[in-house]
């Protein structure tokens, strides 16, 4: 995020210099011809651009004046007509699925912003400006019904790689909540490139020390330490997690009915999950996350979910499907798929993740997750005739934007069907953002390794939690 913020700035810096005065275009073509500030160009800003671009958030500068925006009129005209900003990386033209939280511009706002930057920036009447937005100084849905905040504040040094870190809290409630709206907030947006939060089984025997797991005699457990007898992170994750927090983006609300629970009783948790970045100062964050809880009758479980996972997921890699092998997992052996390492300077390595549909589902969203490494992914949904449906393409995947895509309208998926989600990774030279080509590249959580993480949120159509009965799918 930092790097890709730091280049958008320094594009700007050069663009000062080449802003045309106001007294480049006449005052008769700027009333006749020129879009204006106050009655063209905001309204594209407060739609698209100052969720970030305001005091406080990530971006390097504020859009919500014309002051603010005039001095940088050449470099917004510049981001805009190359699609960098604002972030959208969905395509357009794959997917017949419209999204509600696409912040993308039409081509005719990119023209108004073009016309605007080329005919001198003008302001405009006072008049035609419309109303900034109004954003509140905490919580994007006002208080929220609880909070759960990291245990203690996390130091940051100033310089070097820091690990991919989890923090833990005992879920402080003594029965199962749904929460119908939920946002994770770091305290310094500054430090946190993104973060995720889960609802965990731990196992009895731990301790923990502001937030960090240690075993009864001191030993600092890793995140795969820490489970019950014969759970893996890998294989729990996915109906658990709650959240996502990136520039931008986190907070969700769910719609009427549906929720995301979070399961009380012994040994329950809320996991913090955060990748931290030194800023070039010494600095400390202690992110916390909001609950809404729901109003109304929940009949149905949001999940979140890894196409590929699970038990009836399959994997193929280049075209075949990898070898299984047994491993040991908490001290029980079980079989599972191997995927291997991406090996050195590979421009396209392909990988493809199946998970079959056994009962009727309603679709959500789609959160597609890789690394540095991450070139492009696409979902299809496979109907039981066979048909397909091209539903997401994220043609030139970006780590520095870990999107949402929350569809306008829910999509009913019928028993039978599959999922499909195919990815591509460049390991080449030709990746700027790869920092080691001549390397195979590893599964793991650190940056400089590699994830393939397709997620969907959905919910199992015939579940009704108000019947208090459960499904096939939830069981499993």
């Amino acid at each position: 995020m930092k790097g890709s913020l730091l280049v958008m700035g320094a594009a700007i810096a050069v663009s000062l210099a080449t802003v045309p005065g106001q007294g480049s275009v006449s005052a008769a073509q700027t009333q006749e011809t020129v879009p204006t500030f106050s009655k063209h160009v905001a309204p594209i800003l407060y739609r698209s651009c100052v969720t970030c671009h305001r005091a406080g958030e990530v971006a390097p500068m504020s859009l919500i004046s014309y002051e603010d925006v005039r001095p940088w009129a050449k470099s917004i005209k510049q981001k805009v007509v190359n699609r960098q900003m604002p972030p959208w990386l969905a395509d357009p033209h794959f997917s017949d699925l419209k999204f509600q939280n696409d912040r993308s511009l039409t081509q005719k706002e990119i023209d108004t912003v073009v016309a605007w930057a080329d005919g001198g920036a003008p302001k405009g009447r006072d008049a035609d400006m419309p109303p900034a937005p109004q954003f509140g100084a905490g919580w994007k849905f006002g208080e929220p019904d609880y909070i759960v905040k990291m245990p203690a504040a996390y130091e940051l040094p100033a310089e070097g790689q820091i690990d991919y870190l989890s923090f833990y809290i005992p879920v402080p409630f003594d029965h199962d909540v749904f929460v119908e709206k939920i946002e994770m907030k770091p305290s310094n947006k500054a430090v946190v490139h993104h973060e995720t939060g889960w609802a965990v089984t731990l196992r009895d025997d731990i301790k923990l020390v502001d937030g960090k797991p240690y075993s009864l005699d001191g030993k600092p457990l890793e995140k795969n330490e820490v489970r019950p007898k014969g759970t893996s992170v890998f294989e729990s994750q996915g109906m658990s997690k709650l959240i996502c927090y990136v520039p931008g983006r986190g907070y969700e609300e769910h719609r009427p009915g549906t929720a995301k629970r979070i399961p009380a009783g012994k040994n329950q948790y809320i996991q913090f999950d955060v990748h931290y970045q030194p800023s070039g100062k010494a600095e400390q964050d202690q992110s916390e996350i909001g609950l809404w809880f729901s109003k109304v009758p929940v009949t149905h479980e949001v999940i979140t979910e890894m196409v590929g996972g699970g038990a009836e997921g399959t994997r193929i890699v280049e075209g075949r499907e990898p070898p299984s092998e047994m491993v040991t997992v908490n001290g029980v052996s079980r079989r599972r798929t191997k995927i291997p390492n991406i090996p050195p300077y590979a421009e396209n390595w392909a990988i493809t993740a199946v998970t079959p549909i056994p009962e009727a589902i309603t679709l959500y969203g789609l959160s597609p997750h890789m690394h540095l490494r991450g070139k492009d992914m696409k979902y299809t949904v496979i109907y039981p005739d066979g048909r397909q449906h091209q539903i997401l393409s994220v043609p030139k995947y970006d780590f520095n934007w870990q999107l949402y895509y929350d569809l306008e309208q829910p999509l009913r998926i019928p028993a039978g069907s599959k999922i499909v989600a195919a990815g591509h990774y460049d390991n080449s030279t030709k990746n700027r953002y790869n920092p080691a080509p001549e390397k195979e590249v590893f599964w793991s959580e650190q940056s400089w390794d590699e994830m393939y993480e397709p997620y969907i949120e959905y919910s199992i159509d015939n579940q009704d939690l108000t019947r208090k009965t459960t499904t096939s799918r939830q069981q499993q």
